[in-house]
């Protein structure tokens, strides 16, 4: 276990030693700010606008934050050779992956939280409420749809061969995976059999990532803030990431370095 979180406080340091990671962090404050100015040009709704774009912000802002360290993590791995460095440590495969796993979420749970903190301050500071239940839900959802995609980001870059790659193919999972319930909602307009088997494919092994997406259905229907809703989402990201987590470990504990 202290292998593992030796690896976990590595990541999180490398990340945040990272000038372009921290510049990030700074448009995503400038982000959320600026929804000061949207609220002002719809003042009749603007604490709903300072919230809605303010949870926007973070989430794609949290998603470059998982990108960028993806980016450092491989180019250092790959063009400055410390992953032959750690490999020649008393440190497992399986323990690095793992550390590698936990250390980047915990720079993603940073960053959302600092995010979060100055978004509550801006909506405390328009005259809203920012201990509504539902904004803590929703950016709880953000989190664990980045900590799935996490898992798979540390798949792609044990299997694919190059640092754009492994960047494209997380962009179009992200895309996938806002989109694979409407694929199957249109998988019933379908005829051809092949293409409802290529949906079905995509549906299962692609994250369903509009389940997390509460940001968007804020002032929707409360059935999706119950406490047995939030727990299937939970368990549903433990399930996936473990499972990602597990062919991770079984192609990275075969490869040759």
């Amino acid at each position: 276990m202290r292998r593992i979180i030796a690896v976990a406080e590595y990541i999180f340091k490398q990340n945040f030693r990272n000038k372009i990671l921290n510049i990030l962090i700074i448009f995503a404050i400038l982000g959320i700010g600026f929804s000061l100015v949207i609220s002002e040009l719809a003042q009749e709704v603007e604490i709903k606008m300072t919230k809605d774009f303010g949870l926007f912000t973070i989430a794609i802002f949290a998603f470059l934050t998982l990108v960028l360290s993806l980016t450092i993590q491989l180019f250092e791995e790959t063009e400055l050779k410390t992953l032959s460095l750690v490999m020649v440590k008393p440190i497992s495969r399986t323990e690095f992956i793992i550390g590698k796993f936990f250390g980047t979420i915990l720079t993603l749970f940073m960053n959302i939280l600092f995010m979060f903190i100055i978004l509550l301050f801006i909506i405390k500071l328009r005259g809203g409420d920012p201990w509504d239940i539902k904004l803590f839900l929703s950016v709880t959802g953000t989190f664990l749809s980045l900590s799935i995609l996490t898992s798979v980001a540390l798949l792609l870059s044990v299997i694919t061969t190059s640092i754009p790659g492994c960047i494209i193919f997380l962009f179009l999972i992200y895309i996938l995976g806002h989109l694979t319930i409407h694929l199957k909602n249109l998988q019933y307009k379908i005829t051809n059999q092949i293409i409802n088997r290529i949906i079905d494919i995509i549906y299962i092994t692609v994250p369903n990532l509009e389940l997390f997406n509460l940001k968007d259905k804020i002032y929707m229907n409360f059935s999706l803030f119950t406490p047995e809703y939030v727990l299937l989402i939970f368990l549903y990201s433990v399930l996936y990431i473990i499972i990602m987590l597990f062919i991770t470990i079984a192609i990275f504990n075969k490869k040759e370095f």
